[in-house]
């Protein structure tokens, strides 16, 4: 029996890296901005996508800026609540301008994180920001399309995550 034991707890995982990342994008309105924020969590390896209270006129199936169709890869869940949908034990990270943010470059990412990106034209709401455990931000002189914002962050997240 012993022997049977040990052979399990040698065993090495062929996992890379533990934990996972999420993405919800809160009251997106534009297309293309969701199709690079896919295809950002595509090549990232994000493992849900949650939007909340997307444009009515947004088909995920055909956007022309997802050529990978991440959703055939990827649940892309659509929501009124993006608290609903949060995964149990997942740390809530807002990407915001905001004074108060922490600088992405000084950032250390939870092992398990759903990163909460506002809208194209607005901010997270303050209910959402609240529940945030973080709130980062990308030091730029102007703000950043959302799709180029998912990307940054989800880059920033790989560099610093440390590898099994």
């Amino acid at each position: 029996m012993k022997k049977k034991l040990n052979r399990y707890i040698s065993r090495k995982s062929t996992l890379k890296r533990r934990g996972f990342a999420c993405i919800g994008l809160s009251n997106p309105q534009d297309g293309v901005n969701i199709g690079h924020a896919l295809r950002a969590a595509l090549c990232f390896d994000v493992r849900m996508i949650i939007l909340e209270n997307p444009s009515k006129n947004i088909n995920i199936k055909k956007l022309l800026t997802d050529p990978s169709k991440t959703y055939r890869h990827i649940p892309v869940i659509t929501t009124s609540n993006i608290l609903d949908i949060v995964p149990t034990d997942c740390e809530i990270i807002g990407v915001e301008l905001d004074p108060k943010s922490i600088d992405l470059r000084k950032f250390d990412h939870p092992e398990r994180g759903c990163y909460i990106f506002g809208p194209e034209n607005g901010s997270i709401n303050e209910i959402l920001l609240k529940k945030c455990s973080s709130v980062v931000s990308i030091p730029t002189t102007v703000s950043l399309n959302l799709g180029m914002t998912v990307n940054i962050t989800m880059y920033d997240r790989l560099l610093k995550t440390p590898q099994l």
